[in-house]
């Protein structure tokens, strides 16, 4: 590991922690809504037309974020997000001034294209200036960041009670707070360029050579255009379908505690606050895996399998109608914890692993357009399908055994396509060696 300075030290993890706290508090203020979807339901708000707010949110998101695809790396990063994430701030605050939905469609709208870029554009900067070891680091509070900050949205709605206004006056506030802090931790850290970590390699043939901390993991190799290509699709992909996976059951825990548990709105807050931290164990398992296994892809496997099982008990106990609440909470937030840390592997993991062969933001942005997708569509989708509204106990049963039933194929669709890649990587790299060999023999005998 390479010394540092107590001044170089301190700039990197404040970085590190400027970065985050401003991710999570943005998030948290967006998440506000969600939390508060209980609470606006009873003042008279109709439940599909609060979720329809949160898909337009996605759909702006995620084409500013194509937008962004393109421009990247032309603008200044911190200061576009200082612009940006300020109007942000401003918007939800004016959110507490609205009285009808429609006013909500179109701050959300405008606030997802301010907020395009955070995660992109985080992942980026902590890329671009953090030496190697404090990644994993980097990576674990990042990838935790969700959970937190529905932890932070569920906790303010929970503290105001009935009042849903102004906790977004709140958070707005501490926005505003959090993106000064970014600034001055940017500037901090532009003072220590990173250096790369060096390993020594000695080959068989006896030549020895320096090599990247970066390289040594490269189990992928992207040696051409239909490779990056083939690359560059399955991550749209898996951000398609792992985000909408995660966010399937997500963002409608306070659903199934009221329509499931009949636990009251204050209590289903207060519980869903507490299963959506625990998910803040799901990446930093993730993460630290990923340290251990050099393909990431491994590890994906593994989680979403384990989730797949736990769908399928979901699912099982719904259909046999197991009376004990308890033990579908189990599953139900055992799920949230494996796709919450399988999902950190296409948003981060891949994006950081490789920051030496591809645009981190670039790359990163990318993944997110599909997942915003995702991110939007899959709550309002489920919305539907669990129908909060029923009050006949039949019609509540059979509304969640087709939800579960909706996870149980996305699971499986999941684990094959990873599956597939993963002997299809394999094959290529068997190839590589062959090719190799081949080249070396040419070499020694010429």
């Amino acid at each position: 590991m390479t010394v540092r300075t107590k001044k170089q030290n301190f700039a990197y993890w404040f970085l590190i922690f400027a970065t985050f706290f401003m991710y999570i508090v943005l998030t948290g203020s967006k998440n506000l809504y969600v939390a508060e979807k209980t609470t606006m339901t009873a003042a008279g708000f109709n439940s599909v037309a609060l979720a329809s707010t949160m898909e337009y949110y996605f759909y702006a998101y995620a084409a500013m974020q194509l937008a962004l695809v393109f421009f990247m790396q032309k603008v200044n990063i911190k200061w576009y997000l200082a612009v940006t994430i300020t109007l942000s701030a401003i918007l939800t605050i004016l959110i507490s001034f609205t009285s009808t939905v429609e006013h909500h469609w179109v701050i959300f709208i405008v606030n997802g294209i301010m907020q395009a870029g955070i995660w992109g554009c985080s992942i980026k900067t902590l890329g671009h200036h953090l030496p190697s070891d404090l990644l994993p680091n980097a990576n674990s509070l990042m990838s935790s960041g969700p959970a937190v900050a529905y932890f932070l949205s569920y906790g303010v709605a929970s503290v105001f009670g009935e009042n849903w206004k102004l906790p977004f006056i709140v958070l707005g506030i501490v926005l505003i707070i959090a993106v000064a802090l970014f600034v001055m931790a940017v500037n901090l850290a532009n003072k220590y360029p990173r250096e790369k970590a060096m390993h020594h390699v000695v080959h068989a043939d006896g030549s020895e050579e320096d090599v990247s901390d970066e390289d040594k993991n490269d189990f992928i190799h992207l040696k051409n255009k239909k490779r990056k290509f083939v690359f560059y699709a399955f991550s749209l992909f898996f951000g398609l379908i792992i985000t909408f996976l995660y966010f399937s059951l997500n963002n409608i825990v306070d659903y199934f505690l009221s329509n499931v548990g009949g636990f009251d709105n204050t209590t289903s807050k207060l519980i869903s606050m507490v299963i959506l931290v625990i998910t803040v164990i799901g990446p930093v398992l993730t993460v630290r895996a990923c340290e251990k296994q050099t393909n990431f892809l491994k590890v994906a496997f593994v989680f979403f399998g384990l989730a797949l099982l736990c769908s399928v008990a979901l699912l099982v106990l719904s259909i046999l109608n197991v009376q004990t609440f308890a033990v579908l909470v189990v599953f139900y937030l055992l799920f949230l914890v494996l796709t919450n840390g399988g999902r950190t592997i296409s948003l981060s993991v891949a994006a950081l692993k490789m920051r030496d062969k591809i645009d981190t933001g670039v790359y990163s942005t990318m993944v997110n357009v599909a997942a915003s997708v995702s991110a939007g569509v899959a709550p309002k989708i489920y919305t539907i399908i669990v129908n909060p509204e029923a009050t006949a106990p039949a019609l509540i049963h059979q509304n969640w055994i087709n939800a579960f039933t909706v996870s149980v194929v996305l699971g499986a669709i999941t684990v094959s396509c990873i599956a597939f890649l993963i002997v299809w990587i394999k094959r290529l790299n068997k190839k590589d060696a062959k090719t190799d060999a081949i080249v070396s023999d040419t070499v020694i005998f010429k």
